[in-house]
């Protein structure tokens, strides 16, 4: 009998990290060819990356079988490579429910009109920045780009992560350091308030429950970091990468692979070229200083390819993680002079299950991301059960517009968006399929859905001919 369907990722994660996988039963590929026999217990991640390469999303584990630990301890893998229920201190105190769809149509966008203005504020500030830096050697106007982060931040956290409802460059790249900061210090100040409030309560909580209070309630004043912290975390998050102004601009856009010197100079925007920057400024903060140094280190234990090392990862603060990881996911989503955007959706899915079940800040971190991006973000694009591929409008819900017909060509008519949450048959979400790139399924976009994906001024006959390269 068979007890779950785990993610294959999920399973070569557990045995490259020393683990075992015994499946219990069969696996076999869509010819019939045996790829994993249901007593061998696999201790080696080929056998699993070959089930992979078959087309095997996920994989069945009996009753008699399991995934066990390096210890040989048996894990509880759950069902799925997705984001499950959250515990009681992570619970959203005030969920948003999905309104009227026409009504909420409207409110999306006048949401984008004025966060589109805020941003493009914002990536003009952070280029004069990076202009002055380049001319000074190191110095900028701190105030104004001080006051740019803050109203970023200010507004993110009041309309639950609205530059997620902007148009993503899927085609361009020139704005993208300008964009990147912009992107970064918003998402990372609403994951940031998101976490500090999950935190807060979870710690608060466990106080009040000693035996030696009981009865005495709690305070409900006790926050991990106040709001003064982090209005300068948010500023951290904004101007952690301009380092980057110091580094020559070709190199920046280099689309081959750098050699070992190019590596190292690069590497420098974590080090010197930050830390002349906040000198010269005047910028004494321990704050600043960890992020722009380790922006880039091991966020968990053992965590491969990062730099610097020399900071264990439990002495790592949350902000430096949670900047990372916001870091990391606007690279994932964004055209980038050396790869192509990646859709939201397996973004997040990704990322998610790089550091589920790592370490326990790491997981307040986590699902701090997951609850505030949803795990189908405003512009990612969906599979159907029908085979229809959507457009997603709102991640509460999530509200989503189709945009092929079940052969996946597309609509010559505009469908009325839909609450897919609401739906179990057909036109309910395959969380089993979804696309990597979206540039690849541009030709499929009809117009309707090009004019949301993309600004106005790039939805033109130059982005067609360079979806056709």
């Amino acid at each position: 009998m068979i007890e779950s369907r785990i993610s294959i990722d999920k399973l070569i994660d557990v045995v490259r990290q020393g683990g075992r996988v015994q499946t219990g039963v069969d696996v076999y590929n869509r010819n019939g060819t045996l790829l994993l026999a249901k007593d061998v217990m696999v201790e080696k991640i080929k056998p699993l990356e070959i089930v992979r390469k078959n087309g095997l999303r996920q994989v069945p584990v009996a009753i008699n079988g399991g995934v066990f630990d390096a210890s040989g301890k048996k894990i509880n893998m759950g069902s799925a490579g997705t984001p499950g229920p959250l515990p009681g201190a992570f619970s959203d105190p005030e969920p948003i429910k999905t309104k009227n769809v026409t009504e909420r149509l409207k409110e999306i966008r006048e949401l984008r009109r004025f966060a589109e203005s805020i941003s493009i504020k914002a990536q003009a500030g952070i280029k004069t920045a990076v202009n002055q830096i380049r001319q000074t050697k190191g110095e900028f106007d701190v105030d104004a780009v001080s006051e740019q982060a803050a109203e970023l931040a200010s507004f993110a956290d009041q309309n639950r992560h609205p530059f997620a409802y902007l148009p993503r460059d899927l085609f361009f790249y020139d704005e993208y350091f300008y964009s990147h900061a912009a992107n970064v210090c918003a998402l990372g100040s609403q994951v940031l308030h998101r976490f500090n409030r999950a935190f807060s309560s979870a710690v608060e909580k466990s106080l009040w429950s000693s035996p030696a209070l009981a009865g005495n309630g709690s305070s409900g004043i006790f926050s991990y970091y106040y709001p003064g912290e982090i209005d300068e975390m948010s500023f951290g998050l904004f101007i952690y990468d301009l380092g980057k102004s110091m580094v020559p601009e070709a190199l920046l856009n280099k689309t081959s692979v750098l050699n070992k010197d190019e590596i190292e100079l690069l590497r420098r925007h974590t080090g010197d070229f930050g830390f002349t920057i906040i000198e010269k400024n005047h910028l004494d903060s321990t704050v600043l200083r960890n992020m722009i140094q380790y922006h880039h280190g091991p966020i968990y234990e053992g965590e491969p390819g990062c730099y610097p090392v020399e900071l264990a990862c439990g002495m790592m603060p949350p902000y430096v993680r949670i900047c990372k990881l916001m870091d990391i996911y606007d690279a994932m989503i964004s055209k980038r002079s050396y790869q192509d955007a990646v859709n939201q959706v397996t973004a997040v899915t990704g990322l998610f299950r790089s550091y589920v079940h790592k370490d326990p800040i790491l997981q307040f971190i986590l699902h701090a991301f997951v609850k505030t991006v949803g795990l189908y973000p405003p512009g990612s694009i969906v599979f159907l059960k029908s085979g229809q591929m959507a457009y997603v409008l709102e991640s509460e819900g999530p509200l989503i517009i189709p945009f092929t017909d079940k052969s996946q060509s597309p609509l010559t008519f505009k469908p009325d968006p839909f609450n897919a949450g609401e739906q179990t048959g057909v036109f309910a979400i395959d969380s089993n399929r979804s696309i990597r790139q979206p540039k690849k399924i541009w030709n499929c976009l009809p117009a309707f859905i090009r004019e949301i994906a993309l600004p106005g001024d790039q939805a033109t006959p130059e982005v067609t001919a360079v979806s056709n390269t």
